[in-house]
């Protein structure tokens, strides 16, 4: 037989989670029973070796046992009524490891981790609220494995800091979440030395949890907007749209579509220059010019050919658009292609329309009798 303290099915069993009690009663039975000490818990039990290490983190949590090493892992089981000295620090700090638990879940706390957060508390004087709250951003920052190094590094910090209240680590918090919001990066990208207004965060947060871009594609977009005298979030949202409606979404892909806007943009102010226009072009100018290199496969030596050709039309810029249209009609692709079609017809560019000189005879002549003009003459030596 094996006896159980009726105060474990009163007060402890009823919170406590089903394996947990499980490995608590096998444990004691092994405790009573010496033939049975070899049996492994794990095993008898159908759980895993980590579930039954969290089980008995807990009952040691509650003062009903004692975990006397890690490796080989060791367990003192204690009396109900009467928890060990050694346990004290666990029995008073209950609502703490409760709340640590529940933090950590569903993985539990070993030894070593569970004296790392007291020594949180009692070495680097930090409040249990804030304890926690450092807890919290430490399963942020690595995950629930984090390791008592890394917890007990940022308590150092802190202590250092003077972060010690519940308040002053809210604080800390919130100005260290908004230093290392995105939208911060989206700032200092364009050399502004301020936080983002809540609305500038709400945008970014849009971005990457609606539209799906990652940091690295947002601040990949952010060099293309250079030609913008103020760059604004406002701005951005606009060319992450298009981005968004044309499917390109990572840094890679908003790269190579900014070094082919400027290839095109390049290649349009060539054009530009063969036609003897001098103002910049228009986006949509751009773009009907990567049409006919890009999508209609035309070499830009055939395109700079056709541009030379219309020079001298009346409006260059459209005839040259007339002529590729008909080029691409009939297949002409290449700058040889384009050199027989030119030599072939080159009337289909137009001409500008020469100012004609109007002579004497060009006007329409009518005849003048002069008692039609009596009334307009005047004699200066007539009195008036």
């Amino acid at each position: 037989m094996t006896p159980v303290d009726n105060l474990f099915f009163t007060v402890y069993m009823p919170e406590a989670d089903g394996t947990f009690v499980k490995v608590y009663l096998y444990g004691l039975m092994q405790c009573y029973h010496n033939a049975l000490c070899d049996d492994d818990i794990a095993e008898m039990l159908g759980v895993s070796e980590d579930e039954v290490r969290c089980a008995f983190v807990y009952w040691q949590a509650k003062g009903l046992v004692r975990i006397v090493s890690d490796e080989p892992f060791a367990v003192e089981y204690l009396l109900t009524e009467q928890p060990a000295l050694t346990t004290a620090t666990a029995v008073k700090y209950r609502a703490f490891v409760d709340a640590l638990n529940a933090l950590f879940s569903p993985r539990q706390l070993n030894l070593r981790e569970m004296k790392a957060m007291y020594d949180v508390i009692e070495l680097y004087e930090i409040e249990e609220p804030a304890a926690l709250e450092l807890a919290a951003y430490c399963i942020e920052q690595k995950g629930k494995r984090v390791s008592a190094n890394y917890i007990l590094a940022v308590a150092q910090t802190w202590n250092e800091q003077g972060i010690v209240t519940l308040a002053q680590a809210k604080a800390y918090l919130e100005a260290y979440r908004l230093k290392k919001h995105g939208a911060t990066e989206v700032l200092l990208r364009w050399n502004k030395r301020r936080k983002p207004t809540q609305d500038e965060m709400d945008l970014y947060d849009k971005w990457t949890n609606e539209w799906g871009f990652d940091e690295e594609a947002i601040l990949a977009a952010c060099p293309q907007l250079v030609e913008v005298g103020t760059p604004t979030f406002a701005i951005l949202n606009d060319r992450l749209e298009r981005m968004r409606e044309q499917s390109i979404s990572t840094a890679e892909a908003i790269e190579t579509k900014a070094q082919t806007d400027l290839d095109d943009r390049a290649f349009c102010k060539q054009v530009f220059l063969r036609l003897g226009k001098v103002e910049i072009p228009s986006r949509t100018d751009v773009a009907q010019m990567a049409m006919f290199r890009n999508d209609k496969g035309m070499e830009p030596e055939a395109i700079l050919l056709a541009a030379d050709a219309c020079q001298s039309a009346e409006r260059p810029f459209g005839a040259l658009k007339k002529l590729l249209i008909d080029w691409s009609a009939r297949g002409v692709t290449t700058a040889e292609g384009a050199k027989a079609a030119l030599a072939a017809a080159p009337a289909q560019t137009g001409g500008r329309r020469k100012k004609k000189d109007y002579g004497f005879d060009d006007y329409a002549q009518n005849p003048v009798r002069m008692e039609d003009l009596k009334d307009i003459i005047v004699d200066l030596n007539e009195d008036v």
